[in-house]
């Protein structure tokens, strides 16, 4: 008898093969193990169906943090309630599971704690929304636009393209500067005029700008004066507002009308001059 047939013919206490029992529950473990597995790939199915209705549905309802904020919280939910009916399915006892989830909850609570913070941090965003996912903010030296709310960070992508990943705990243990979070924004310029034009004629062409330039609010009151004297320049402020969405725009575009009107109506605006003098 060879080595394999003898180990075939091993049999337990009971008089059974000991072979046939391994195998019998080998693939009474493989069949578990795919059902296992089955239910899995279900629950994730599920969960982007589930997903994708409260997209739909939500879409105009909700503002766009807080809908991220929700889809993330309730994809974990599902995962966590799939993956513990995949593991009754597979055979373990309620008692088992529920001291499974005591024991990795105490250590998760332990070895996370920055996680669970960051969690907490989340649900304050909901909830207190001091900014929203479409807004510009600064935090911790990153500037730049809100780009998604999830559960245990704020993504930012930056004016070139960077997406900054910052903790939620961080978010709201930081000064946060909103720029989006009023309706209107104020445009601070200084002009500076040279000694020799006349700075009143300066002042009334930028009052005049501030009047007719297309983007401005003449509504809300505007601030133009004579504020400073530099090196080789008159400093006039120029304060202005607009609406929060057409900030960047409207600046960019002011900055070159005021310029263009300056060189037409001859007001000069210096510069600073280097002159070199060459001797033999």
């Amino acid at each position: 008898m060879n080595f394999f047939a003898a180990i075939a013919s091993l049999e337990n206490r009971d008089g059974e093969k000991i072979f046939k029992v391994i195998l019998n529950d080998a693939l009474i473990f493989l069949v578990k193990l795919l059902i296992f597995l089955l239910v899995i790939y279900i629950g994730k199915k599920i969960t982007e169906l589930v997903l994708k209705y409260i997209d739909k549905v939500s879409r105009d309802r909700i503002d766009p943090g807080a809908r991220q904020f929700s889809k993330s919280f309730i994809k974990l939910g599902l995962y966590i309630i799939f993956f513990l009916f995949g593991l009754l399915v597979f055979g373990f006892k309620e008692q088992s599971i529920i001291t499974m989830i005591s024991a990795v909850g105490l250590g998760v609570g332990i070895s996370l704690k920055g996680f669970l913070s960051n969690f907490a941090g989340g649900v304050v965003i909901l909830f207190t929304r001091p900014f929203t996912v479409g807004e510009y903010i600064e935090v911790n030296g990153a500037f730049g636009e809100v780009y998604k709310i999830d559960v245990f960070s704020t993504h930012i992508n930056t004016l070139d393209s960077k997406r900054v990943i910052i903790p939620n705990n961080v978010m709201i243990s930081s000064n946060v500067i909103n720029h989006d979070a009023n309706e209107y924004r104020r445009i601070k310029l200084t002009v500076p005029v040279s000694y020799e034009c006349d700075q009143n004629k300066a002042v009334e062409i930028l009052k005049n700008i501030s009047e007719t330039f297309e983007g401005l609010e003449n509504e809300r009151r505007s601030f133009i004066n004579i504020m400073s004297y530099g090196d080789s320049s008159v400093n006039i402020y120029f304060i202005v507002w607009t609406r929060r969405e057409h900030y960047y725009s409207v600046r960019s575009k002011l900055m070159a009308h005021i310029i263009k009107v300056f060189n037409d109506e001859n007001i000069e605006i210096p510069y600073n001059k280097l002159e070199v003098n060459l001797k033999n």
